[in-house]
């Protein structure tokens, strides 16, 4: 009767999950920019424009100024998308006129396991807060979503929303020519200091000591070959030289000014601009690019790219005045070069300057050594094409890359225990020591490390994600436990419930290691009678029948009645939650210490659920003979949580697959059919193989 009213809630679930109604309303933003949210969202903001456009935003103004200084919008009005709850959130943001988040705030949401709580709430606000300054194209480092242990997968969509909102709120407010191909950002500017392009890679920089010159010409086969300029002490530079690519405003206008560069760039019709600076002995002119009879031309450098080689002429020389304290005028030579628009340079392609260094060797032979120095341009001055944002799931498959690793393993593990599961009852002593050793990692890694617990509120969201707003991502958006969750269901589907409250449910773990704990230290234990035990099962399933029955009222009335489980103050928040909480998972956790298990067995609304389906599994690997129940009871008597029967039939239902049972068949010294036949009696009947579900299921259920 239980298992079919569950059915039915599933159903419901299913059926009216697009029904349920959002928590938060779209509209009416300017309502909801109270101080608080614009002291995080925009500091400093003057003034508010209305709100207006499509997709919806409000201008903000600095004092004095006319021009928005960012444009701020709700997640909710423009994309509503869900978080790991199926409710969208509401997160307010802001991105300013150069792509740049100004900050974010969430104002409303109901993530499961965020909601109302004091420690990961505080986190997701200052994950958020420090979204300040990140540009829509990355780049700038940010808190990974781990920051909120525990909501990580909240945490990453309500990112990805805000950069997504933030892109479209900025295309249809911010002017900007369409690309398809990676394009040279010729028109943006913003100011940008000496040191801001040197750091940015803008400027590349090389030096030569006298030490590198005479090095050089002895690898080049002429060790006492003169130098064209005389070189000082080892040590003393010979020359430092710079060199960038001068055509977009943003690196030209800051070296020489933006309106010299702007009438400068008009003198190009079409080219390209390479800017040359040098300190030192040496430089880069000479003296040729003055004489007729040289051709005008710069020996001194050159430009190669992709094999081709583009010299200069006096002709494509501009020279930039010196003597300034900073910048590029404060070195001691400093020029523009033009590249014609038909000489076969690539803007975009990597290429590079060679210093030409003359020397006069044996016999008045010429000799030369080149110093290449390789440059590209910073990707902040190229226009990509936008691409749709990285679904978040991407990310946060790449991020937990060892975390998967880790747990594939684990879980190969546990198919070899079951696989093996025969060999391994063999021995009393490997068994005890697998098992422990096995929930103590589920416990410490799983658990507490990665936080991973499988809870009823994931059954809820599966259920009703694909019928609010499906989305693919949604599944795979929390790596670790959609593997965990996808291994369960085989699982159940194989052979039982077991396998993962049994093995693989931190908080089980938790329970059964205390329990361990305190059976050693001599704590009085009690365990109901056959009769009582299954009557209390009832628990479990009540509890699962109301959880999903609340889950047709609204996710409010869902966040109270998964508190049923102590899942998310144990394991994800590992206590650090409010009073009454740590209090009520405590209390679990002390019955535990007189009846092993209790919460599994009795109050579990997973567990509940898990043990419906359960009625689906196929196989049966739990060992039994004709004497299990009648006359024996060795099975029935050893197992810690009632799931064998007085007529030896285990319930699988109720099963723990922790295989004591098997420790129990397979040991010669207390099995009496064993013992029986190690004394020269009858040898022991061969064991039935594994069975189908419909056979391991025979009798009642509760």
């Amino acid at each position: 009767m239980t298992a079919r009213l569950l059915l039915a809630c599933l159903l419901a679930i299913v059926v009216t999950a697009s029904a349920t109604p959002a928590g938060a309303e779209k509209g009416r933003l300017a309502e909801r920019l109270t101080p608080e949210v614009m002291a995080v969202v925009v500091p400093g903001a003057a003034r508010l424009g209305p709100e207006e456009g499509s997709p919806p935003a409000i201008a903000v103004y600095k004092d004095g100024d006319d021009k928005p200084a960012a444009w701020v919008f709700s997640t909710l009005d423009v994309i509503a998308a869900p978080g790991y709850a199926s409710t969208p959130f509401d997160v307010i943001a802001g991105v300013d006129p150069q792509g740049r988040i100004t900050g974010a705030k969430v104002v409303f949401h109901r993530e499961p396991y965020i909601y109302h709580d004091a420690v990961r709430q505080p986190l997701l606000d200052q994950f958020l807060a420090r979204e300040a300054g990140a540009p829509l194209r990355g780049g700038a480092p940010r808190l990974p979503p781990e920051f909120v242990a525990g909501a990580s997968i909240s945490s990453r969509a309500m990112r990805a929303a805000i950069v997504e909102t933030a892109r479209l709120v900025l295309r249809a407010r911010v002017a900007r020519a369409a690309v398809t191909v990676p394009t040279l950002d010729t028109e943006g500017f913003a100011l940008l200091s000496w040191q801001d392009l040197v750091a940015e890679g803008a400027v590349a920089r090389l030096t030569v000591t006298s030490r590198d010159l005479t090095e050089a010409l002895a690898r080049a086969g002429a060790p006492g070959a003169v130098p064209e300029v005389a070189p000082g002490p080892p040590d003393d530079l010979y020359i430092e030289v710079m060199t960038g690519l001068a055509t977009p405003s943003a690196i030209g206008g800051n070296l020489i000014g933006l309106r010299a560069f702007e009438d400068y760039r008009r003198r190009l019709n079409g080219g390209q601009a390479i800017f040359v600076a040098s300190n030192g002995r040496y430089d880069f002119l000479g003296t040729r690019h003055y004489r007729d009879a040289e051709g005008r031309r710069f020996d001194r450098l050159r430009i190669v790219q992709h094999g081709r080689t583009i010299g200069f002429v006096n002709d494509d020389y501009q020279r930039i005045g010196t003597g300034a304290k900073e910048g590029i005028r404060a070195q001691d030579n400093a020029g523009l070069f033009a590249v014609p628009a038909n000489a076969g340079f690539d803007p975009l392609e990597p290429w590079r300057l060679e210093l030409l260094i003359h020397a006069e060797g044996a016999a008045g032979a010429p000799v030369t050594v080149a110093f290449p120095l390789d440059y590209r341009v910073p990707p902040a001055h190229v226009l990509m094409p936008d691409a749709p944002p990285a679904a978040a799931f991407v990310e946060a498959w790449r991020d937990a890359r060892v975390n998967i690793a880790i747990l594939v393993a684990l879980l190969a593990a546990l198919t070899a225990i079951f696989v093996f599961q025969d060999a391994l009852a063999r021995s009393r002593r490997a068994h005890r020591l697998v098992r422990t050793g096995f929930l103590m990692v589920v416990l410490g890694w799983l658990g507490w490390t990665a936080g991973v617990q499988l809870s009823i509120v994931n059954v809820v969201n599966y259920l009703q994600a694909p019928w609010r707003r499906f989305d693919a991502g949604f599944y795979l958006a929390e790596p670790l436990m959609v593997i965990v969750a996808a291994y369960t269901l085989i699982s159940v589907v194989l052979i039982g419930r077991g396998v993962f409250c049994g093995w693989l449910c931190p908080f089980g773990a938790l329970q059964e290691l205390l329990a361990r704990a305190a059976q050693a230290l001599e704590v009085p234990q009690w365990n109901p009678p056959q009769a009582l035990s299954q009557r209390l099962w009832w628990g479990k399933y009540v509890a699962a029948a109301a959880v999903l029955a609340a889950a047709l009222s609204g996710l409010d009335a869902v966040a109270g009645t998964t508190e049923i489980e102590p899942f998310k103050t144990a394991i994800t928040s590992k206590f650090t939650r409010a009073l009454p909480y740590v209090l009520y998972a405590g209390g679990l956790l002390a019955v535990g210490l007189f009846c092993e298990r209790a919460y599994c067995r009795f109050l579990c609304p997973l567990g509940g659920v898990l043990a419906v389906l359960d009625r689906l599994h196929l196989l049966n690997l739990l060992k039994r003979r004709r004497e299990c129940g009648n006359p024996c009871h060795l099975c029935e008597r050893s197992c810690p949580v009632h799931a064998i029967e007085p007529t030896g039939r285990i319930v699988m239902a109720e099963c723990f697959q922790c295989l004591d049972c098997q420790v129990e068949y397979h040991d010669p010294g207390r099995c009496p059919p064993l013992a029986r036949a190690r004394q020269g009696g009858a040898p022991p009947p061969r064991s039935r193989p594994p069975v189908a579900a419909a056979v391991a299921r025979r009798g009642a259920e509760p």
